[in-house]
This record gives structure tokens, sequence and C-alpha cells, in this order.
């Protein structure tokens, strides 16, 4: 759990340091921070954390982006029985719709059978 401690600061710090005009390393660093809140079971924050980053540029697109959400997806299915991550999963799909329109051309759609 120490290790989680020590990530959350170095997370935050990463965070608060980057300038508004990164915000593709904004984004990432956001997306970490979310990962680590997760791993120490906080909800609200992490939940909080990644509303932000859903909103802070929804014109925001890059390959690593939009895999590195696709995975945060993932990593909050088992918790959709809360009703504040149930939402965000919501808008986690209108962002991931939003983003692969803007990366139509790089990022081909997924083959039949295959989860989007």
């Amino acid at each position: 759990m120490e290790q989680y401690d020590q990530a959350l600061i170095h997370a935050e710090r990463a965070i608060a340091l980057r300038e508004s005009g990164r915000a593709r390393s904004l984004a990432l660093s956001r997306i970490t921070l979310v990962r680590i809140h997760l791993h120490r079971d906080e909800m609200d924050a992490a939940v909080d954390t990644a509303r932000e980053l859903l909103t802070a540029d929804p014109t925001l697109g890059s390959v690593r982006l939009v895999r590195q959400l696709e995975g945060l997806r993932k990593l909050l299915i088992p918790h959709r029985g809360y009703p504040p991550v149930r939402d965000l999963l919501e808008r986690f799909g209108e962002a991931r719709r939003a983003r692969m329109l803007l990366l139509a051309d790089i990022i081909p759609p997924p083959s039949k059978g295959t989860a989007p």
C-alpha cells in the first residue's frame, strides 16, 4: 500500500506541474492518477479525476490516449454497481465515440465479433 501512497504523491505532483498547453501529457497523467485511486479503493476520487479527464479537452485525440482510456474503462467495469461509476462509464462511451471520429483515419473500426 505504501507504494500506492508514493505513487499518488508523484501523480498529483505531475498533474500540478503540467502546463495547460500540454493537454495530452496532462490527460495521460490523470489516467495514471485514476488508476492509483482505483488500486487504493478510492472510488469517489477515481470518479472525480476521471470526470476531469473526460471534460478537460474532449477534442484531444491520440491513439495512445484512446487506448489508455479504453484500458481505464475496463478497470472501472467491475465497479459499475456503484452509481457514480455507472454514470462515468456512460460518459466514457460518449467520449470514446467522439475521439474515434477524430481518429477514424488512423484507428480501424473493430471487426465483427470484437467488443468495442
